[in-house]
């Protein structure tokens, strides 16, 4: 029973120490790419650089954050951890949304802004507006809601910490 033990926790440091040089190996790529100094005392700033540059392209780019979520699950397989699944998410890919109006004015997109649900509607549809929302962040759609909240006093979402009743409160009061 303890050479099973043994070698499980062989196996366990062995694998961490892999991620670990993975890490090592990506920083010091990455130092050199940038041009940045080879000290490593630097990696959680340079990491937290890098995690602010990754969020603003990936709210733009969905491919990009396709591979690194598709990065992200291979580095935690190894690790031995669930995948990234978080509560009240779908594994399920969204329906494709459809245009219902081809006739609406060249409007210039910011991927930084709240969704305007007052557009979306126009151009999707009521029907396919709780769709057309999933794709912002909770954040984004807490403005949203903030702004719907002003022109609808007295009213708020059923809980602001639930993408799902953020989306709910929206629909509810952007009428058709």
């Amino acid at each position: 029973m303890s050479t099973s033990a043994g070698t499980r926790t062989t196996s366990v440091a062995s694998v961490r120490e892999r991620l670990r040089q993975r890490g090592i190996d990506a920083t010091r790529r990455l130092n050199d790419a940038l041009g940045l100094s080879a000290d490593l005392s630097d990696a959680k700033l340079l990491g937290t650089a890098l995690a602010e540059i990754v969020v603003e392209e990936s709210a733009r780019n969905r491919p990009l954050a396709t591979r690194i979520r598709v990065r992200y699950d291979e580095l935690s397989a190894m690790r031995g951890a669930p995948k990234t699944v978080g509560p009240g998410k779908n594994t399920d890919q969204l329906p494709a949304l459809v245009l219902i109006r081809r006739d609406l004015p060249y409007r210039q997109s910011d991927p930084s802004a709240p969704p305007d649900p007052k557009w979306l509607t126009l151009a999707y549809g009521h029907h396919q507006l709780a769709r057309a929302l999933q794709d912002y962040t909770l954040d984004m759609l807490k403005m949203t809601a903030d702004r719907v909240q002003a022109e609808h006093p007295g009213t708020r979402p059923a809980n602001r910490g639930r993408k799902a009743a953020v989306i709910d409160y929206i629909v509810k009061y952007s009428g058709e």
